[in-house]
């Protein structure tokens, strides 16, 4: 029970602690008196969005070998939405059960930005 309530006081002092506070700033840099940073944007619309990966594993059970491509096909106007093709493949190769037949995957990634 103590063990409890103890984790309980630790989890809400935590959450009080993760708050966001304002930042003072002077009142000529904000004409509207906000005190509030904009937030800036994590994932900037220009950013570079070719993708291009790919790995090797060897084991006492076989090889791994594995492969994946995005590419960006549209890009709106005003830069928010966003639609990229993505391709993979991968494959065990040799290991006490032989090679695995090949996996291939195609797909799109659609992103819109807020």
């Amino acid at each position: 029970m103590q063990l409890t309530l103890i984790a309980l006081l630790c989890c809400l002092l935590g959450a009080a602690l993760a708050m966001p506070q304002p930042e003072r700033q002077s009142e000529q840099s904000k004409p509207n008196g906000d005190v509030w940073n904009e937030r800036k944007q994590f994932n900037p619309p220009n950013e570079q969005r070719f993708l291009l990966d790919g790995g090797y594993n060897k084991d006492s059970t076989g090889k791994d070998i594995w492969a994946q491509a995005q590419a960006p096909v549209w890009t709106s106007d005003n830069k928010r939405h966003e639609f990229d093709v993505v391709g993979k493949y991968g494959q065990h190769l040799g290991g006490p059960y032989g090679d695995s037949p090949p996996s291939y995957g195609v797909g799109g990634t659609y992103r819109f930005r807020f």
